[in-house]
C-alpha cells in the first residue's frame, strides 16, 4: 500500500508536468507566422514548374492562378486559383517535393491581386 506521505508530492509533480505541457503548447502556437508574413508578396506569375506540379496532382481548379513565394522557404508558394473569377481557392505548393495542399479558403490579410 502506498504511503500517504507520497501522495501530495505525486500530485504536485503531476500539476507541474501539466503546466509545463501547456506552456510548451502555447509557445509553439505563438511561434507560427501569419500567412501574410510567410507569403509577403508581391503576387507573381506562376511558372511552368508550378503548373507542372498542379497537373501532376490533377488540380483542375487553377485555370487562372497567381502566386506568392514563401519568405521562409523559397521552394514553397501560396497560390490563389479560380476557374470562373468568382470562386477562388488557396493552395500551397512545395516544388522540391512536388506536393500540394488545398483547396482552402483565401487568407485574411492576403487580398487578391489588383489584376483580378
Amino acid at each position: 500500500m502506498e504511503s500517504t506521505r507520497h501522495k501530495p508530492t505525486r500530485a504536485i509533480f503531476r500539476c507541474g508536468l501539466t503546466l509545463l505541457g501547456l506552456t510548451c503548447l502555447l509557445g509553439t502556437a505563438d511561434a507560427r507566422p501569419k500567412p501574410s508574413e510567410q507569403f509577403p508578396g508581391p503576387w507573381l506569375e506562376v511558372t511552368q514548374e508550378i503548373r507542372d506540379v498542379l497537373d501532376l496532382n490533377k488540380v483542375s481548379a487553377c485555370s487562372q492562378v497567381m502566386g506568392r513565394q514563401s519568405s521562409r522557404n523559397p521552394g514553397e508558394y501560396l497560390l490563389y486559383c479560380t476557374r470562373d473569377e468568382k470562386l477562388w481557392t488557396s493552395w500551397r505548393v512545395q516544388l522540391a517535393a512536388q506536393k500540394i495542399r488545398g483547396p482552402g479558403r483565401l487568407f485574411e490579410g492576403i487580398a487578391l491581386s489588383d489584376g483580378y
